[in-house]
């Protein structure tokens, strides 16, 4: 093998969307499916029924015989009121929690809120349990983050273990006996659906060339909508069916992760940075057969080509820097030009997102870029079904949105840069969220509802758009052995906003407008702040933070270039005016 590598260049050569990288991309997205399966369950199986105090059998336990001629029971959605007549003529009214515990408009294995009386007293334990889902989500995507796990021992490891993991722990959520149980399950399967996603983003996408980039994470959104529009039509068919065998029916679409071992391969790119060439030339080899491309050529045709992003794989490996590039790197930098010079394989690990002052300021927008659509995108889907209407036909619409999204996305990213699609998607999801609030909060007719339940949705697809282009969006910004580090972190905090989604529909009985008015007020804020970010259109991958640097150092310098250039050009203009008014005089 060569001792200069240029990834991109050799999947070019291989083709771009070749047979090997479709299946090894097949893989990897079918355990979307799994992961929106596993967190999008509970829409169903703990869906809200109505309730109603279960009728009382001893009614004459409650009737005070000596004095009372009658007595009558009014039985409402939480208590029980008795209201009594004495002889003396006085009428006396009690009400008490039901005595008798609660009815359902459906059998009680039907919903496991039925099933544990999550209702009441005890309603916002339904709430909890998807919130822990969520802080699961979070020490998840920190894990997922950690050096010592898909940076430093690979893609693949965390992909299928987590996988595995998914699948027995949604099997055992099918028997859980309690309440207890049941969320501590509940909160293991967070963590590991999000381990499952964040290194599934990173996998496909070192998978293909800078330009096929943005069609694996269309491809993503796509089959994730997939994932959360299936559920209704699964959940339809089992609607006579307990809660338990829906979880298992879900639960099943993970089975094949039992062999997914043996059937996807790790991410050259990072046994290449890591220097497990042996390993990647096997993969590159049965790349080659399975794309009928000759591997001698695909090798000897692509050594350096002077890329800011070429991978050093053998220990007498040079980097090569242009003198553009060593003037930008400066003198205090030799030591690091030095050290790259041999093969010198670079951990990181989280603190050197704090280290570094072009990644912090990159990591601070993206943190809360993240937590205001994950807070947006769940808070809108999980109410979908709560909905006045067929809980189903809500939720379908709500899923089957995301398609839009995804046909703009992809169009959008032909033509336009990350930054500015992130921008576009805000602005429009604000918009339109604060278009229906105001719409819903004034209008009482039903074309007022149908107007607010229309932008509504446009805020839904906007914010899936925005939040898909952020899970390309954001690795790009980070070098090889930080890019788990820089998504895991990401991830993290937009837990932060997924933990309160659930409860956004309990601020809306309290204050109808508020929860709107706040998604559209925060993707405003992330309009303006991801403003600052670089553009990655069109740069291949950064495999060091030198690389990185280098990058940004490049931008500022073109940036300031062509600052000065519109100043000169204004300051000619100003000399010409000048000079024919003079003139004229």
């Amino acid at each position: 093998m060569d001792p200069t590598i240029n990834v991109d260049e050799i999947w070019r050569k291989l083709g771009k969307f070749g047979r090997f990288q479709v299946v090894q991309l097949l893989i990897t997205f079918v355990t979307i499916w799994s992961a929106a399966f596993s967190l999008m369950s509970s829409v169903f199986t703990g869906f809200k029924p109505s309730v109603q105090c279960a009728p009382i059998e001893n009614i004459t336990y409650y009737n005070e015989s000596d004095v009372t001629t009658t007595l009558s029971v009014e039985y409402r959605e939480c208590s029980v009121v008795f209201t009594k007549n004495f002889t003396n003529g006085t009428i006396k009214r009690e009400e008490t929690p039901c005595p008798a515990g609660y009815s359902y408009n459906v059998p009680r294995e039907r919903s496991l809120v039925a099933e544990f009386d999550l209702v009441c007293g005890d309603d916002g334990l339904a709430e909890v349990a998807q919130m822990l889902t969520m802080a699961g989500m979070g020490l998840g995507a920190v894990l997922a983050s950690n050096r010592l796990v898909s940076d430093r021992y690979g893609r693949k490891v965390v992909q299928v273990g987590s996988h595995i993991a998914i699948f027995l722990t949604g099997i055992g959520v099918a028997f859980v006996p309690n309440y207890t149980v049941l969320i501590v399950l509940r909160f293991i399967s967070g963590a590991l659906q999000q381990a499952l996603a964040v290194v599934g983003a990173v996998l496909a996408m070192e998978l293909v060339p800078e330009e096929g980039r943005f069609v694996c994470e269309v491809c993503g959104l796509l089959f994730w909508t997939t994932g959360v529009v299936l559920l209704t039509p699964i959940a339809y068919l089992m609607r006579y069916h307990t809660w338990r065998e829906l979880q298992i029916a879900l639960t099943l679409c993970s089975s094949y992760s039992l062999v997914q071992y043996w059937i996807q391969e790790e991410s050259v790119r990072w046994l290449l940075i890591n220097g497990k060439t042996d390993q990647a030339e096997r993969i590159l080899r049965k790349a080659a057969k399975w794309n009928n491309v000759n591997y001698d050529d695909v090798i000897s045709s692509k050594k350096g080509n002077g890329s800011s992003c070429e991978i050093n794989i053998l220990k007498d490996t040079t980097m090569k820097y242009t003198q553009e590039e060593e003037e930008l790197l400066g003198s205090d930098d030799e030591k690091a030009k030095s050290s790259a010079r041999g093969f010198v394989v670079e951990h990181y690990t989280i603190l050197t997102v704090f280290k570094n002052r072009y990644i912090l300021q990159n990591s601070m927008i993206m943190w809360f870029t993240w937590m205001t659509d994950s807070l947006v995108y769940f808070g809108l889907t999980l109410a979908a079904s709560t909905l006045a209407g067929n809980r189903f036909l809500n939720y379908f619409l709500s899923g089957a949105v995301e398609y839009v999204a995804c046909f703009l996305e992809y169009h959008m990213m032909k033509r336009v840069g990350r930054r500015s699609i992130t921008v576009i998607f805000h602005v429009t999801s604000a918009s339109a969220l604060l278009i229906a609030t105001v719409v819903h909060f004034f209008g009482e007719s039903e074309s007022m509802v149908i107007a607010s339940l229309v932008f509504t949705l446009i805020g839904k697809m906007a914010i899936t758009g925005s939040f898909s282009t952020i899970f390309l969006f954001t690795p790009e910004l980070y070098p090889t052995n930080l890019r788990n580090v820089g998504m895991g972190m990401s991830s993290a905090f937009a837990r932060l906003g997924g933990m309160l989604s659930p409860f956004a529909g309990t601020l809306a009985k309290k204050v109808e407008w508020l929860p709107g008015s706040i998604f559209a007020f925060m993707c405003f804020l992330v309009a303006l702040a991801v403003l600052r970010l670089p553009e990655t259109r069109g740069v291949e991958l950064p495999s060091t933070i030198r690389e990185l640097e280098l990058w940004h150092r490049k931008q500022k310098t073109k940036k300031e270039a062509d600052d000065s250039m519109v100043m000169t050009s204004s300051s000619k203009q100003e000399q010409i005016k000048n000079r024919l008014l003079n003139n004229s005089r």
